[in-house]
């Protein structure tokens, strides 16, 4: 009697090289993501602050999953990954210290210069006053608006690197998202006095969204 061995792939399928290729790219592309996501923890828990490596692991993974789902394996989905540590580390500075330092504002300038052809310094550069000057009214012109000096440090930058209506829309949702936020832990916590909290956070999910759209 002769054994037959079933075949793993069917008779009449050819193998779908592009599909395997793609996936073999995803899963590396969020592979690396995470392995540096887990770095940045372990480095900033060796200054001596703290980070969730769970939550960190999560928001890497399903950010990588829609960087690579929106823009495949690109200079751009690479440039949204560094991005997103860059945004990550500044909002656990902002949580924990209420400090950002400056230098985090100069990356996301710096990776804003990629987008130069595909967006145009012009629109850049409009989106970048539109959030600047408005925020500098507030904190110069009576009365005295209190805002963070490395807010509008970092708003400014995003907005430069999303460019025009991008990087208004971005602020603007970050600050909804915050408004929001805020009114519903200040309502389940029963918190009645106004003190300041950290807004990185949410500008950082503001501008990751009007990234990926």
């Amino acid at each position: 009697m002769v054994s037959y061995i079933r075949p793993m792939i069917p008779i009449g399928h050819s193998f779908d090289i592009e599909l395997f290729t793609t996936l073999l790219s995803m899963l590396l592309f969020v592979g690396m993501s995470m392995l540096v996501g887990a770095t940045l923890v372990k480095i900033i828990r060796a200054k001596g602050e703290t980070a969730n490596m769970p939550l960190t692991m999560t928001i890497t993974a399903i950010t990588a999953l829609l960087l690579f789902a929106r823009f495949g394996l690109s200079v751009t989905a690479i440039q949204g990954v560094f991005l997103m540590f860059v945004l990550l580390y500044a909002s656990i500075s902002d949580i924990h210290y209420h400090i950002v330092d400056d230098y985090i504002w100069v990356i996301v300038f710096a990776l804003a210069l990629l987008n130069v052809e595909k967006i145009g310094m012009t629109s850049m550069v409009v989106g970048a006053l539109c959030v600047f000057i408005p925020q500098m009214a507030m904190a110069l012109l009576p009365p005295h608006k209190t805002l963070g000096g490395a807010d509008i440090k970092l708003s400014t930058a995003l907005a430069f690197l999303l460019g025009g209506w991008k990087g208004i829309c971005a602020y603007l949702l970050g600050l909804l998202v915050a408004v929001i936020f805020m009114c519903i832990y200040n309502k389940v916590t029963k918190q009645t006095e106004k003190k300041p909290f950290a807004l990185v956070p949410f500008l950082s999910v503001g501008a990751m969204i009007m990234f990926l759209i």
